[in-house]
């Protein structure tokens, strides 16, 4: 599940000029209000691979026909793919971040710690670039180096072929430390995982004066090529337990992200996603709401913001959402009770894009059905019921499943009866 997609070459300056037709000044204000990542907005507006949930999202919000202006054909392998360098000067507001504790202290603890592995993950719209982008803000750059990586910038010719996924993670690495020169004199073709392993190990790590951390995002982009996916990631597993006892792989502190919406790979044995520091992004308390609330300078108390939990649960980018139409008077709070579960409220697209990646799998629909015209939770198998948890949808109740929220209830039982 959950391909990605970009904006055709020739609707770029298109979809440039809707974003001010629509009244957002900047690319924040439009992140904001939809709840993503500034850097996610950004690929999108030039022609960068994001995941179709997103795509389809953003180009509701503008205004945009996705199916008119997306790129459906093989992605190509381009240099605008590895030149944005995110991740060295990761510019971000804080102004309404909110703290979950103890998940930032937790954190940073883990990063701090010679040849640490931190691994966070959640479903999308739970705050996890956010939380990479505060970890880095709050670390001494007079100590480290960081580099950040998202895998969503390397084409399907890539990750579906491990010797190309190789050697392009390390030039790109090596290029965002200013050793690209270093990579054409060392970097030696053909000999698999070792290659990249001799690499970083021999060379890259070795020149550098101060200890990397290297934050590696939509590592989920990957699963869909399992075989790939399990050698790939076995790399990091091997140079984490490598660092217990190797100074020079004590010097990579490795932060990964990915989305629980895609597969994790089968292989859990090979892969990294069983070590380290595992980090679940949590929902927001209701005492977190009102500090967001306060933040937007928002005009409701502690009853009205219940009742907005009591629909969407504290989910970071549902409630923020909520939040800023009310305060921008785009709606009441009783016309978003009436209707955000139908696809006129403020959750349209969210629900939509939903509903799109359950029709691609139609044993999960089929279950999700069952889910929200039960009364009671429903156990599917563990299988479906860990898939529809992975997408955010369902929450565990011991061995069966129910709707996460109600506004997933209310929307899946009236477009999933027919």
């Amino acid at each position: 599940m959950g391909r990605s997609l970009k904006v055709k070459s020739e609707y770029i300056p298109r979809v440039k000029q809707a974003v001010k037709l629509n009244g957002y000044a900047s690319q924040e204000l439009l992140a904001e209000e939809l709840g993503f990542a500034r850097s996610t907005i950004s690929r999108f507006l030039n022609g960068k691979s994001i995941s179709n949930l997103n795509f389809y999202e953003i180009c509701q919000k503008l205004g945009l026909d996705y199916r008119e202006i997306a790129d459906w054909d093989e992605l190509e392998e381009t240099p605008a793919a590895t030149s944005e360098d995110e991740g060295e000067n990761r510019a971000a507001d804080f102004s309404k971040y909110i703290e979950r504790p103890p998940v930032e202290q937790l954190c940073l603890e883990t990063v701090s710690q010679a040849g640490s592995l931190l691994r966070i993950k959640s479903a999308k719209g739970m705050g996890k670039t956010l939380l990479v982008d505060r970890i880095l803000s709050q670390v001494d750059k007079r100590q480290y180096k960081t580099v950040s990586l998202s895998f969503l910038q390397a084409s399907k010719g890539i990750i579906g072929d491990l010797d190309r996924l190789l050697s392009w993670f390390a030039l790109i690495i090596s290029k965002k430390l200013g050793l690209a020169a270093l990579f054409q004199e060392k970097w030696q073709e053909g000999l698999g995982l070792y290659s990249c392993t001799a690499y970083f190990e021999d060379h890259l790590l070795k020149k550098l004066d101060k200890p990397l951390i290297l934050v590696l995002e939509e590592i989920d982009s990957l699963f869909t090529y399992t075989s790939v996916a399990d050698d790939f990631l076995s790399l990091f597993r091997l140079w984490h337990e490598e660092a217990k006892n190797n100074n020079t792989w004590q010097k990579l502190h490795l932060i990964i992200t990915y989305s629980t919406e895609n597969y994790v790979p089968a292989d859990l044995n090979k892969s990294p996603l069983n070590l380290g520091t595992g980090i679940l992004l949590p929902d927001f308390t209701l005492e977190q709401v009102l500090t967001l609330a306060n933040k937007y300078q928002a005009n409701l108390g502690k009853d009205e913001l219940q009742k907005i939990i009591n629909l969407v649960g504290g989910h970071p980018y549902l409630i923020q959402k909520a939040i800023y139409a009310i305060t921008q008077k785009q709606l009441s709070l009783a016309d978003f009770l009436e209707t955000a579960a139908t696809e006129a409220g403020i959750y349209g697209d969210h629900l939509r894009g939903h509903l799109l990646n359950l029709q691609e799998h139609p044993n999960l629909a089929a279950g999700m059905k069952k889910v929200v015209e039960s009364s009671s939770p429903v156990d599917l198998g563990a299988t479906i019921n860990w898939q529809l948890h992975s997408l955010g949808l369902v929450t565990f109740v011991q061995n069966a499943v129910q709707p996460r929220y109600p506004l997933y209830s209310d929307y899946f039982r009236y477009r999933l009866s027919s």
